[in-house]
């Protein structure tokens, strides 16, 4: 489920339940809780808002997170007329180790009557089962594509699935096109999420295609996080991009 702006505004008004959010899409949450208006606290490095806490993991050493957490959570919320808990904001949680995730967990465990969480990872994978179990997930909404080389190299790939040759020729373009993307990026997501979002909204398109299409995907990604050698996986995605749709080029 993909949350947006008035979800999030009910689970900081409300301050009952704890939420996990997955995606790269950071600026969705700070519009959302309206983070200009938060106050640095330099000497503790965190954000302050009404009894709102927002913490950025990569602003803290992971054990002086965990003793900020601590002196956090084990007191009530003194900004509020009635009892209310605090809402505790953490960013890329997935840059903890297991050891701190579970010792965030138990502070979690045990403060639950002063505190309800709000914590964002990359991906959910990145999170130990046993927290997830204290959470809601969503997704985060995709963020604007205001990168002109995702449509380039989006470009390029339907140009080539339209040709309808998969020769030595096209696979020797293919590999030059994967390794010039991965000189402008770190990984492939936003190009596959471009061409699933623009492939899947093509009527078309058969539903039982696009259904084998993203089940391959999700196949090639679980080999994907286990590479060194990202490109090859890129190359495996579009070269599936010509095996599905090998009958529905004409309306791409």
């Amino acid at each position: 489920m993909i949350i947006d702006v008035n979800t999030m505004d009910r689970v900081i008004r409300r301050r009952s339940i704890n939420i996990m959010l997955h995606g790269d899409n950071i600026e969705f949450i700070n519009r959302s809780i309206s983070k200009n208006s938060y106050k640095y606290i330099s000497d503790k490095q965190y954000y302050t808002y009404k009894g709102n806490v927002y913490i950025d993991t990569k602003k803290l050493k992971k054990k002086e997170l965990v003793d900020v957490l601590k002196g956090i959570c084990i007191s009530p919320n003194y900004y509020s007329d009635s009892v209310q808990k605090k809402v505790i904001i953490i960013i890329n949680f997935h840059l903890l180790g297991s050891i701190y995730q579970q010792s965030v967990k138990t502070i979690i465990d045990m403060t639950y009557n002063n505190c309800s969480f709000i914590i964002h990872t990359n991906r959910l994978s990145s999170v130990d089962r046993n927290i997830m179990s204290r959470f809601i997930a969503f997704s985060l909404p995709i963020k604007p594509n205001n990168d002109e080389t995702l449509q380039i190299s989006y470009n390029k790939v339907i140009k080539l699935v339209k040709e309808n040759k998969l020769n030595n020729d096209v696979i020797t373009t293919i590999r030059r096109l994967s390794y010039m993307y991965y000189m402008n990026h770190t990984h492939s997501t936003d190009l596959q999420k471009l061409l699933v979002k623009r492939i899947g909204s093509n009527l078309s398109i058969p539903n039982s295609i696009k259904y084998d299409l993203v089940e391959d995907i999700c196949r090639i990604n679980v080999l994907y996080q286990h590479s060194y050698r990202k490109p090859i996986f890129l190359e495996f995605f579009i070269i599936s991009l010509f095996k599905h749709l090998e009958h529905y080029t004409y309306n791409l």
